[in-house]
């Protein structure tokens, strides 16, 4: 493959496969980066996270699609670009949008002109709202939408005590039970999304150990870290029997952040504060 990088003008095809080339030089742009479906899933999600708009996610579902002659919409061409390192032009540029060649067309006859100025697009008067229910935790381990409304009801003690503008939080799947009693399963969790280096020192107890978020290829887990050169493991408590996973870092996963503030499902309300970091 020597140019995996080709503008859409150049393209010959018959007209009846047009929809079919931009995913194609997709796809072979995403093989001459070496990138696997997972890769662009771990990508866009961190994306997705940094810039709080689901939009920018890319599912493998979504990148099958785009292969096949889907469309993406322009937050998940933004991450394209992003995962395969060339500018967002470029990526455009695959779907026949030149941005150097925009033009404006002339106003028709009956075109009716209120003003010279340009228009101003005001906000809608509604907004979407995902009914979420967090009195019924998931099967797996989740992160909650950065807005409470998302959330349902809640406490007003609890609401007082959350910071959705410094932290994400998430909830530990029912089936996520690596950390036992120290954080159960059903639990909300705190994230410090700036505490991404994993501790290997500094604590005393179990409960001192820094508890981390982790994503990787089979959703988010909940657990203690250890980082060995590219290897990271994230450890069980031993009373869990759940084994240790290993994963390569960051090809294959990625911390999210630590975990500093814990509401167990099963116990008081009142929040345990877990060690800070000094």
């Amino acid at each position: 493959m020597d140019d995996p990088w080709r503008p859409c003008g150049t393209i010959t095809e018959p007209l009846g496969d047009v929809m079919e080339v931009p995913g194609r030089l997709i796809k072979e742009l995403l093989v001459a980066r070496g990138l696997k479906p997972s890769d662009v899933e771990r990508k866009s999600r961190l994306i997705a996270e940094q810039r709080r708009n689901a939009r920018f996610y890319i599912s493998h579902a979504t990148l099958a699609a785009i292969e096949a002659g889907s469309i993406p919409g322009i937050y998940k061409i933004f991450s394209l670009a992003s995962c395969c390192n060339v500018s967002y032009e470029q990526l455009l540029s695959v779907f026949g949008i030149e941005t150097q060649k925009t033009e404006i067309a002339p106003p028709s006859a009956s075109a009716v002109t209120t003003s010279s100025d340009a228009p101003v697009l005001a906000k809608p008067n509604f907004r979407f709202s995902v009914n979420f229910d967090f009195r019924m935790p998931p099967v797996e381990t989740c992160l909650l939408p950065r807005e409470l409304d998302d959330w349902g009801s809640l406490p007003r003690k609890l609401v007082g005590s959350l910071e959705p503008k410094r932290f994400l939080y998430a909830l530990v799947g029912l089936q996520d039970n690596r950390l036992g009693e120290v954080i159960p399963p059903g639990s909300l969790v705190e994230i410090d999304t700036e505490q991404t280096q994993v501790a290997h020192t500094g604590w005393r107890t179990i409960r001192e150990r820094p508890v981390y978020i982790v994503w990787h290829d089979r959703g988010y887990s909940c657990g203690w870290c250890q980082l060995t050169g590219s290897e990271l493991l994230l450890v069980p408590d031993p009373l869990s029997k759940q084994p240790i996973l290993r994963f390569r870092a960051p090809a294959e996963a990625t911390v999210v952040g630590r975990v500093v503030h814990v509401w167990c499902a099963l116990s008081s309300p009142l929040p345990v504060r877990l060690a800070a970091s000094p």
